[in-house]
Parts: structure tokens; C-alpha cells; sequence
């Protein structure tokens, strides 16, 4: 390459040796061509724009709401549910539906079923009451071969008492947390004492409340207290 430039200049500028204005103007133009003819990459290259529709990551992305660990405890509604007053069930008879029905069982911890009277199912669990009810229509004859389930459709109410807005019982919700709870009963009075909340648990066997804290989880049928503050 440098031989080919030093035989032009040679052949441009011998004739133009007279002409000082001319002959610099012609070896610009030569630069110029030279410049562009060349291969090299460096910073005449402009750079690579980035991918903008790829997304990297340092680190894994956060994932909203509580950690597994932390919603394992929550287990209301599960198969293991034990039943209780004020709890609501569904029997669904396939072979004859007027011994379907919906039940809310009472204080006395009992349903009314089609055809057979009071039955005793506090502390049993759905699946429980279900063996329970198809050898009951089997023995006394009412369906040969029953075909039935049972269902929890609403759990017992929550109870909330002390200094909040409405004291009271209100409807369970699933996984429902002792600072929701009190955001359901309208929030704390201005003497509320947040620091000692305790909760009367539904199948304490004794009166005693143990002490919890705003991120307690609360069983259908228990009841909190918020008390007054000292100072």
C-alpha cells in the first residue's frame, strides 16, 4: 500500500512542483482516499447497540408476596380440618338428591341429615363425616350402595374483642392473620396496646390466651383481644 501512494504522489505532484496551492489541495484528497481504502476496525468502527429485548439478571428476580417457609403453618380448609360450631357443610347424594342438603352446624355440634335425625360431627373432619353418613344410610336401609361427599363450604366465624373499632364476630378467611383480623373489625382505637394481643384459642382446653403478635395466624373460632394501653 505504501508503494502505491509513493508512486502516485510521485506522478501528481511532479507536474504540480510549480503550483504550491494546487499541489496541497491534491495530496489532501489523497489522504482522504487512502483513509477511507483502509481496512483497519479500530475506533473508526462504531460500537454494537446492546440487545435491549434480552434482560439479565445479577441476581434472581424477587418473588412477590411470603416465602414458602412462611405460609407452610397455613393449613385452614385442609383435609384435616376439624369441625366446629358455626361451621358449614354440603352432602351431595348422587343416587337421590333429596338427601342432598347444606348444614350449618349448631352449638350443640350437630347436623340435622335428611332421613336420619341429629348427628354429632364436631371434631370430625369432612372425609369423616362422610364414611360416617353413607354406613348410617346403609344400615337403616336407605340406599343399598350410597354415593355421597361432603364439602366445607364456610368455616366458623372469628371472633375479635377489646380496643377496636367493632368488636364482634366476623367471617373466617382463608390464612387470615391477627393485623388483618383487626383491620376487619375497623382498625385499632387510639388506647389500643398492640404489644400485648393475645388469642383464646377454639379447642383450648383451658380459658388461658396465649400472647401473639400482628403476624399470628387465627383459626376459625378463635378469639383475639386487643387490650388498652398502660400509658
Amino acid at each position: 500500500m505504501k508503494d502505491v501512494l509513493r508512486t502516485l504522489i510521485d506522478k501528481l505532484f511532479r507536474p504540480l512542483s510549480g503550483k504550491p496551492a494546487v499541489a496541497a489541495m491534491t495530496f489532501t484528497a489523497v489522504l482522504a482516499a487512502a483513509a477511507c481504502d483502509t481496512r483497519t476496525t479500530g475506533v473508526w468502527q462504531l460500537p454494537t447497540p446492546p440487545n435491549r429485548d434480552v434482560v439479565s439478571f445479577t441476581q434472581t428476580p424477587p418473588v412477590n408476596g411470603p416465602t414458602l417457609a412462611q405460609t407452610n403453618d397455613c393449613k385452614q380448609g385442609s383435609p384435616g380440618y376439624r369441625l366446629g360450631s358455626g361451621d358449614k357443610i354440603r352432602v351431595i347424594v348422587l343416587q337421590d338428591t333429596e338427601f342432598s342438603g347444606d348444614y350449618e352446624i349448631n352449638a350443640t355440634g350437630s347436623i340435622s341429615a335428611r332421613m336420619l335425625g341429629p348427628i354429632q360431627v364436631v371434631g370430625l373432619t369432612a372425609g369423616e363425616v362422610e364414611e360416617m353418613l353413607r354406613e348410617r344410610y346403609r344400615s337403616q336401609g336407605y340406599l343399598v350402595s350410597p354415593r355421597l361427599s361432603v364439602e366445607l363450604t364456610a368455616m366458623r366465624p372469628f371472633y375479635i374483642v377489646g380496643e377496636v373499632t367493632r368488636v364482634g364476630q366476623f367471617p373466617y378467611v382463608s390464612c387470615l392473620r391477627v393485623i388483618q383480623a383487626v383491620a376487619i373489625a375497623g382498625g385499632f382505637t387510639r388506647r389500643a396496646g398492640r404489644t400485648r394481643l393475645t388469642i383464646k384459642r377454639y379447642y383450648a382446653t383451658s380459658a388461658e390466651e396465649e400472647l401473639v403478635t400482628e403476624d399470628t395466624l387465627v383459626e376459625p373460632g378463635d378469639v383475639i383481644r386487643v387490650p388498652e394501653r398502660w400509658f
